[in-house]
C-alpha cells in the first residue's frame, strides 16, 4: 500500500497537520487552562489576602468567637463587636462570591475562624498545604481532587503577620469543578474542530494527492509503454507547471526515440537484407567463438550447417587462428570438395567482443585459375609442336638449298599442312573465345528446321562418299526455331564432322531430328571407334582429347565439342553424348523451338 505516491501524498500531509495541530492545539489548550485557572487563582488569592490584610490580625488575637457568617446558620456567628467595619461585608459574602470557604488558622495550627461552621472552631486542622505555610511562613496554592465529592478543588494559603511576626495564616478552599468543565468543554470543542479539519484535509490531500499523481502515473504508464515498444501514446500534459514539463519532455523523448529507433530498424533492415542476400558467407561468433547466426549464403556453403551440432569456428579451424595478436585474419580452408577463403575481423578495440568471418566459395574461382592455366599450357603446346616442326624444316631447306625437289615439296606440304593447322585453332580459339565472353553478336532470326538440317547434310555428302563413309539422312520435322543461322551451321558442322573424323571406311553417319514438345532433339550418330566411358565427362572441355595422335592425325584441335556447347547453350539448349568404345558415339542436341502463327 505504501508503495503508491498518493498514500504517501496524503499520510504526509495528514500527519504533518496532526502533528501541527498537536503541538499548537496542545500548547493552546494547556496555556488556556493554565489561564483560567491562574485567574480563579489569583481571584481566590485577592479575596483571601484583603481577608488577611484588613481583618485578621485582630481577629487572630480574639478568642472563641467566629467573624464569620455561619453557613450552617448555627448560632455561633459573627458580631459585630468581633469584626472590624471594613472586613464585614467582604466576610458575610466570601461564601457566595468565592463558592468556598475559608479557615483562619493561628500559628499552632488552630482554627480560630471559619466559614464552613462554629464547629471546626478550637479543632487543629491538619492540612499539608496549611501545615507548608506553617513552617515556611509563605504563601502556597495547591489543586487537588477531592474523592468525596467528586470536585477539583483549589487551596489558597497566605500568612499573615503582626508587626512582623508571625502570627496565623488564612486558607480558603475553593471549587474549580466549573473551570475544569469549561476546560474540558474548551478541550472538546478544539478536538472535534481538529478532528472536522483532518477529515477535511485527508479529503482535500486525496483530491490534491491526485492532482499531483497524475502527471507521475501518466509519465509512468507512458514509460512502460515506451519499454515495451509502443509509441503510440503520448502523455496528456494538464498543467505548465514541472510535471507539464516532465510531461512534455517525456513526449518529445517518445517521438525522438520514435524516430530514432525507426532509423535504427530502417539500417538493420537494409544491413540483414544486404548480409541475406550476399553471395559470400557471413558468420557471427561470440568472443568463445560460440556460433551466434549466419546467412544463407553460409548455410549454404559450408558442410553441416543446417544441423543443430553446426561449430563454424571448429569446421574452419578458428580456435588456433584467433590466438594470434591480430585484428583480421585471411587464409584458405579446403572443406570436402570445396574450397573457401575465410576472411575474420575481431569486433571491439580494447576488448574482444566476437569475430565475424567471411566466407567466399572460391572453388570455381581456382577451377577457372586452373583452366585459364591449362589452357595457355595447351594453346602454348599446341603451337609449339607445329612451330618446331616448321622450324625444322626450313632450317634443313635453309641449310641444304641444293635438295631435290622432290624432298624439297615434301616439306613445303607440311609447312603448309601445320600452317593450316595453325589458322584452324586460331579461328577456333577466336570463335569460342567471342562465344565465352558474348563478344561474338548474336543475329537471331527464324529458322526452318528441315531446311537447315537437310543443307548441313548437303554439304559433308561428297566428302563422306571420299572417305567411304555413309551419311544417312531423313525427313526432318516442319518446326521452327529462333537462333543465329551461322552459329547454329557452325554447332551441325563440327558435330557432322567429329563424326566422319572418326568413322571408319563403309562406317555410317545418321542425322537424324524430332519434335518433343516444344523442344527439337538433333542427334548425329556415328558407328566410329567410340570414347572411353573414363574420358566421356572431359570431352566438352577445351583442348581435351582422348587420343592426341589420333587428333593431330585428322588434324583436330581440341575444340570442337567445346564450340559445340558453348552454341547450344547461347540458344538455351542442352548438349549431351553418349559413346562406348568401338561401338560409335551418339551426340544429342536440344533446342527451344517456336510457333510460327
Amino acid at each position: 500500500m505504501w508503495r503508491s505516491i498518493r498514500i504517501r501524498l496524503v499520510a504526509i500531509q495528514v500527519l504533518l497537520l496532526l502533528f501541527a495541530l498537536e503541538l499548537i492545539g496542545g500548547y493552546f489548550v494547556s496555556a488556556l487552562n493554565q489561564s483560567l485557572l491562574r485567574t480563579e487563582t489569583d481571584t481566590v488569592s485577592r479575596q483571601t489576602q484583603l481577608i488577611a490584610t484588613l481583618t485578621l490580625p485582630e481577629i487572630v488575637t480574639k478568642q472563641g468567637t467566629s467573624s464569620f457568617p455561619s453557613t450552617q446558620g448555627s448560632t455561633g456567628g459573627t458580631t459585630g463587636a468581633n469584626t472590624s467595619s471594613t472586613a464585614q461585608p467582604l466576610l458575610q459574602s466570601f461564601p457566595q462570591l468565592i463558592n468556598g470557604v475559608a479557615y483562619v488558622l493561628n500559628k499552632d495550627g488552630v482554627v480560630k475562624d471559619t466559614s464552613a461552621g462554629s464547629a471546626l472552631i478550637g479543632q487543629k486542622r491538619i492540612d499539608s498545604l496549611a501545615t507548608e505555610t506553617l513552617i515556611s511562613h509563605k504563601k502556597a496554592v495547591a489543586v487537588h481532587y477531592d474523592t468525596l465529592t467528586g470536585q477539583h478543588l483549589l487551596s489558597v494559603v497566605v500568612p499573615v503577620f503582626s508587626q512582623g511576626h508571625f502570627v496565623g495564616l488564612v486558607e480558603s478552599v475553593v471549587s474549580v469543578q466549573s473551570t475544569y468543565a469549561t476546560m474540558r468543554e474548551v478541550t472538546t470543542i478544539f478536538y472535534t474542530g481538529s478532528g472536522l479539519v483532518l477529515a477535511l484535509t485527508a479529503v482535500l490531500s486525496v483530491l490534491l494527492s491526485r492532482a499531483i499523481a497524475r502527471p507521475v502515473l501518466d509519465v509512468t504508464k507512458q514509460a512502460r509503454k515506451l519499454a515495451a515498444g509502443d509509441f503510440s501514446e503520448r502523455v496528456t500534459v494538464h498543467s505548465d507547471d514541472e510535471f507539464g514539463a516532465l510531461g512534455t519532455a517525456i513526449n518529445d523523448l517518445t517521438d525522438k526515440l520514435q524516430a530514432a529507433i525507426a532509423e535504427s530498424q530502417h539500417e538493420q533492415g537494409r544491413l540483414q537484407a544486404v548480409i541475406k542476400y550476399m553471395g559470400d558467407g557471413v558468420i557471427a561468433l561470440d568472443k568463445e567463438l560460440h556460433y551466434l547466426f549466419s546467412n544463407d549464403a553460409a548455410m549454404r556453403m559450408l558442410p553441416g550447417a543446417s544441423t543443430p551440432e553446426f561449430d563454424p569456428a571448429h569446421l574452419l579451424g578458428l580456435e588456433r587462428i584467433v590466438q594470434e595478436e591480430k585484428g583480421e585474419w585471411n587464409f584458405v580452408k579446403k572443406l570436402q570438395d570445396s574450397l573457401f577463403n575465410v576472411h575474420v575481423t575481431k569486433i571491439g578495440t580494447r576488448q574482444v567482443q566476437g569475430y565475424v568471418a567471411l566466407v567466399r566459395d572460391v572453388t570455381e574461382q581456382e577451377k577457372l585459375q586452373a583452366a585459364r592455366r591449362d589452357f595457355v599450357a595447351n594453346v602454348s603446346h599446341e603451337l609449339k609442336t607445329p612451330l618446331t616442326s616448321m622450324k625444322s624444316y626450313i632450317e634443313v631447306l635453309q641449310e641444304y638449298p641444293d635438295t631435290d625437289e622432290e624432298t624439297r615439296k615434301r616439306f613445303l606440304s607440311v609447312i603448309q599442312n601445320e600452317t593450316e593447322r595453325m589458322v584452324r585453332l586460331t579461328q577456333d580459339l577466336l570463335q569460342l573465345s567471342g562465344l565465352e565472353t558474348r563478344q561474338e553478336p548474336f543475329r537471331a532470326g527464324l529458322i526452318n528446321v528441315s531446311e537447315w538440317l537437310s543443307t548441313a547434310v548437303n554439304r559433308f555428302n561428297l566428302s563422306a562418299k571420299q572417305q567411304g563413309v555413309t551419311l544417312v539422312s531423313e525427313p526432318y520435322p516442319t518446326v521452327s526455331l529462333r537462333g543465329d543461322r551461322d552459329m547454329l551451321d557452325r554447332l551441325v558442322d563440327n558435330l557432322i564432322s567429329n563424326a566422319l573424323k572418326y568413322t571408319a571406311r563403309e562406317g555410317v553417319v545418321r542425322i537424324t531430328a524430332a519434335a518433343e514438345s516444344d523442344q527439337l532433339l538433333v542427334s548425329v550418330q556415328d558407328s566410329g571407334i567410340g570414347i572411353p566411358a573414363e574420358d566421356l565427362p572431359h570431352v566438352f572441355e577445351r583442348f581435351y582429347t582422348v587420343d592426341k595422335a589420333r587428333t593431330r592425325k585428322f588434324g583436330g584441335t581440341g575444340l570442337g565439342l567445346a564450340i559445340a556447347r558453348e552454341i547450344t547453350e547461347r540458344h538455351g539448349g542442352r548438349i549431351a553424348i553418349l559413346s562406348e568404345l568401338n561401338e560409335g558415339t551418339t551426340v544429342t542436341v536440344s533446342l527451344p523451338t517456336v510457333e510460327v502463327r
